[in-house]
C-alpha cells in the first residue's frame, strides 16, 4: 500500500469487449497494445486471477506463501530492496493550540477531540511507552516472512547513502503494571516515571479488559484508534494493527467495553476515506499508511517541516502536527542542497532527533520525537506471468516501473489479444478513489495517472543516473537567493491530443500549481518565484530554493497538465476556486477550455499527459480501466530498445550482450590503465566515461555481476 506523494507504481482494472480500430502496433512507444489496470482487492482473488490467467502482472506481493506457488507455477518474480516504508503516525498536536498559532485560531480552525481534558499523544513520554510496547520483531516475521525489513527510520535502507544505521533503538520491552517501576524503562515504567497510574479496577491482580490508566491529570485515557486498511483489502496491515493492539492490551492500554473504551482501538477503514481525514483535516488519532519515495529523502522535508502542516495547507503531508525549528533547518537542508554530502549529515541527524527520549539534550522533545513509529520497508516483489518477457529490475523501484510497461511484450504464440492487438492485466489492489493529479493522493490512482505522465528528465533503471527525455539539455546555477533551472526542451513532444509541448507549457503547469496553491505540491510550488520563457524550447525556472529533489520535482511537475484542458477555473485567489482545481474530474470526455481549440488528435478523455499510455475509461461497474498505447509518441520503440541498452552498457554490459558476465571483465582487464591519448584505451570499457579505464570501471562490472537488462 501507499499514501501520498507518492511518485508511482502502476494500475487497476476487469476485462470487456472494446472496439478495435488498428491492425498493427506503430513504431512508436511501448510495445504492448493495451495496457489494462484490473481492481482485485484480496490477494487471495490476485492469486486465483494470476494462476488461472485472469490476470497478468500482480505486484508488490506480499505473502511468501504465493510468492513461492506462483514461483513453482513456471511464472516470472523478481525481487528488489525497496524505496519505500510504512508507519504509525500519531497525531501529536495539543488539542488546546497548534505551536505557532493562537489559541483563538484553533479553536476556530481543529475540532478534533477538542472535548478532552488531556491529549496524551501529545505527550513524547507517552509516544515512548507506545513503541517499547510495539513488539516488532515479534510481529513482522510471522505475517510477512522476508518479504519487509523492519527498519527504525524515515529513511528507508534503499536509500543507502543517507540511511542512519545507529538510530537510537526502542526494543520491545513492555514491563508489567504490578512489577514495573517508575523509570526502569518499560512501557509501564516510563508511564509510570511521566504521571501516569495504573488503575486496576477489578481489584484482581493482573490484567483484565476491567482495567486501564489515567493521564497526568487524573482523566481516563481517551479512546483511541489506530487506521489501518481494511482486512480484505490488505489483511498483512490490518492484522498488524490488531497485534499491536493485543500487546498493548497486555498492559491494559487495549479500548474495552469493560474499561469504558479507555485506550487503543485498530479500525480497518476504506484506505482513500481515511487518508483525506487524515491529511485534508487532521481528523485522526493514529493511522497506518505505506509510501513510496525516490532517490533523494526529501520526504522528511514533506513529513516534518512546519509549512507542511496539512492544518496549514491542507492536503500537505505533515499529519502529525510535528513544528520544530531545529528538524525544520535540517530538513530544509534535505530538500534544498544540491551537495549529497550535506543532505546526508542533515538526514542522519534528523533520524537520531526523532527517534531519541533524551530530553535533557531535546528539552522540546514533545515536538517531534517518536510521532512516527516505523514499521517496515517492502522488498518488492512483483510476479509476471509465464511468456511476459521484456522485465527491467531497478534497484529501489522494483520491476514494476515505466521502463518495464515501455518494453514488456509476449512471447510468440503466447499472445494476449483482443482483435489484433496485444493486451496485458495489471491487478491494482483497490478502487481508485480521484483521477485527478492535482489531488490524488493512492498508489492506486498514480497507478493510473501516472502512466500518462512523462518528466523533463528520467532516471537510468539500472544505476539511477539522470538521462535526458522532454528535455535535452539542463543547468542548474546557483543564486543568491536559491537557483535557476535552465531546461532545452525537445521540439517533437506533443501532448496525447497532438498539441505540440513547448516551454508555455512549463511555465502554465508550475504557475497554475503555484497560483492555486495545490495542496500535495506545496513543498516543490512555494519556492517558485518565476518562470521566464525564452522561445519553445527554452525555459528558466526560478526558485528562491535549491537542492536536488527539488530539481526533480520541478522536472516531473512541468508536464503534469496542459493549458487547454486545465485553463477553465476562476480566480486563483477565490478559495472555492481553489476547491473547484481539486475537485475536478478529468475523466469526462475530452473537452478543450473556453478559448481554445481541440487537438489534432482529441483523446477519449481530459485524463493526458505526455506519456506513453493513453487513458480511455474507467468502469466503476466493473472496476477497471484501459489504457492505449500512445502511436504519436514521440520515442520510437526501436529508439527505446537502444537507449535501454546503453544505459544496461553504463552498469558493465562491455558487449551489449544483455548480461553483465565475466566477458565483460576480462574486456575491461585488457584495457585497464589506458586513457584516451593510448592506443590501447577502448571507450566500450570506459563505462563512467571519465576518458580512462581504471578500476572503477572494473568495480562497475564485478558489481554488476551477472544482472540482466531484461527478464526472464
Amino acid at each position: 500500500m501507499k499514501s501520498k506523494v507518492i511518485l508511482a507504481i502502476m494500475l487497476v482494472s476487469m476485462l470487456a469487449p472494446i472496439l478495435m480500430v488498428s491492425t498493427t502496433f506503430s513504431q512508436n512507444g511501448p510495445e504492448m497494445d493495451i495496457l489494462r489496470h484490473m481492481v482485485i482487492r484480496s490477494p487471495d482473488a490476485a492469486l486465483i486471477a494470476m494462476q488461472t490467467g485472469i490476470a497478468d502482472f500482480s505486484p508488490d506481493q506480499i505473502r511468501t506463501g504465493d510468492i513461492e506457488k506462483q514461483d513453482a507455477d513456471g511464472m516470472t518474480v523478481t525481487e528488489d530492496l525497496g524505496f519505500h516504508m510504512g508507519f504509525i503516525a500519531y497525531n501529536i498536536r495539543d488539542t488546546a493550540t497548534i505551536r505557532g498559532e493562537s489559541a483563538e485560531a484553533i479553536a476556530a480552525n481543529y475540532t478534533w477531540r477538542t472535548d478532552i481534558t488531556y491529549w496524551p499523544l501529545q505527550d513524547m513520554e507517552f509516544r515512548h511507552a507506545l513503541i517499547h510496547c510495539y513488539d516488532q520483531l515479534g510481529i513482522i516475521p510471522p505475517i510477512y516472512g522476508y518479504i519487509v525489513t523492519p527498519v527504525r527510520s524515515l529513511v528507508p535502507p534503499a536509500q543507502s547513502k543517507y540511511y542512519n544505521p545507529g538510530v537510537p533503538e526502542h526494543p520491545y520491552n513492555p514491563g508489567n503494571p504490578f512489577t514495573s517501576t517508575a523509570g526502569d524503562g518499560t512501557s509501564c515504567g516510563i508511564l509510570m516515571d511521566a504521571g501516569y497510574t495504573f488503575v486496576d479496577d477489578d481489584s484482581s491482580g493482573t490484567v483484565t479488559d476491567d482495567d486501564f490508566w489515567r493521564s497526568p491529570d487524573n482523566s481516563p485515557i481517551p479512546h483511541l484508534e489506530i487506521w489501518t486498511p481494511l482486512i480484505g483489502v490488505a489483511p498483512t496491515s490490518y492484522q498488524h494493527g490488531q497485534e499491536f493492539v493485543a500487546d498493548l492490551r497486555n498492559i491494559g492500554l487495549a479500548a474495552t467495553a469493560d474499561n469504558g473504551n479507555s485506550g487503543f482501538e485498530s479500525l480497518g477503514r476504506d484506505f482513500s476515506e481515511y487518508l483525506e481525514d487524515v491529511y485534508d483535516y487532521a481528523h485522526f488519532d493514529a493511522y497506518m499508511v505505506f509510501y513510496g519515495m525516490g532517490r533523494i529523502p526529501d520526504q522528511l522535508y514533506s513529513f516534518l517541516h512546519s509549512s507542511q502542516d496539512c492544518m496549514i495547507l491542507s492536503g500537505a503531508d505533515g499529519a502529525t502536527g510535528l513544528h520544530d525549528a531545529a528538524i525544520d533547518a535540517l530538513v530544509e537542508t534535505v530538500k534544498f542542497s544540491l551537495d549529497t554530502d550535506d543532505i546526508e549529515t542533515a538526514a542522519k541527524e534528523v533520524q537520531e532527533m526523532l527517534y531519541t527520549d533524551d530530553e535533557v539534550t531535546y528539552p522540546n522533545a514533545d515536538n517531534f520525537a517518536l510521532a512516527y513509529m516505523l514499521l517496515y520497508s517492502r522488498s518488492y516483489f512483483n510476479v509476471f506471468a509465464e511468456h511476459l518477457e521484456g522485465i527491467v529490475k531497478s534497484p529501489g523501484y522494483g520491476s514494476d516501473n515505466s521502463w518495464t510497461f515501455f518494453n514488456l511484450n509476449w512471447e510468440a504464440g503466447y499472445e494476449r489479444t483482443e482483435g489484433t492487438k496485444n493486451v496485458v492485466v495489471y491487478i491494482n489492489g483497490d478502487d481508485p478513489g480521484s483521477l485527478n493529479p492535482c489531488y490524488a493522493t493512492t498508489v492506486y490512482e498514480w497507478n493510473i495517472i501516472g502512466q500518462t505522465q512523462d518528466g523533463l528528465t528520467a532516471v537510468n533503471p539500472y544505476n539511477h543516473n539522470d538521462i535526458s527525455w522532454i528535455a535535452s539539455d539542463w543547468t542548474i546555477t546557483s543564486t543568491v537567493g536559491g537557483m535557476d533551472i535552465d531546461f532545452t526542451l525537445r521540439n517533437d513532444v506533443d501532448w496525447q491530443d497532438g498539441k505540440p509541448f513547448t516551454a508555455y507549457d512549463v511555465e502554465f503547469c508550475l504557475e497554475f500549481l503555484r497560483d492555486y496553491q495545490v495542496p500535495r505540491y506545496a513543498a516543490t510550488w512555494m519556492t517558485l518565484d518565476d518562470v521566464v520563457v525564452t522561445n519553445n524550447t527554452h525555459v528558466t525556472i526560478e526558485a528562491s530554493e535549491e537542492g536536488i529533489g527539488l530539481f526533480y520535482d520541478y522536472s516531473g511537475l512541468a508536464p503534469l497538465i496542459p493549458e487547454h484542458i486545465w485553463n477553465r477555473f476562476g480566480s486563483s485567489s477565490d478559495p472555492l476556486e481553489r476547491a473547484a482545481v481539486l475537485d475536478y474530474d478529468p475523466t469526462e470526455a475530452y473537452n478543450v477550455a473556453s478559448g481554445y481549440t481541440d487537438g489534432p488528435n482529441p483523446t477519449p478523455t481530459n485524463l493526458f499527459g505526455t506519456g506513453p499510455w493513453i487513458f480511455q475509461f474507467y468502469d466503476a461497474v466493473n472496476m477497471y480501466d484501459d489504457m492505449w498505447k500512445n502511436e504519436n509518441y514521440f520515442m520510437s520503440t526501436a529508439a527505446i530498445a537502444t537507449l535501454k541498452a546503453d544505459m544496461f552498457w553504463e552498469v558493465g554490459d562491455y558487449d551489449k550482450s544483455g548480461v553483465v558476465n565475466v566477458i565483460d571483465l576480462t574486456f575491461v582487464s585488457f584495457a585497464y590503465g589506458c586513457t584516451i591519448i593510448k592506443p590501447c584505451y577502448n571507450a566500450a570499457a570506459d563505462f563512467n566515461s571519465d576518458e580512462i579505464v581504471d578500476m572503477r570501471d572494473i568495480y562497475i562490472a564485478a558489481y554488476h555481476l551477472l544482472w540482466q537488462k531484461e527478464y526472464p
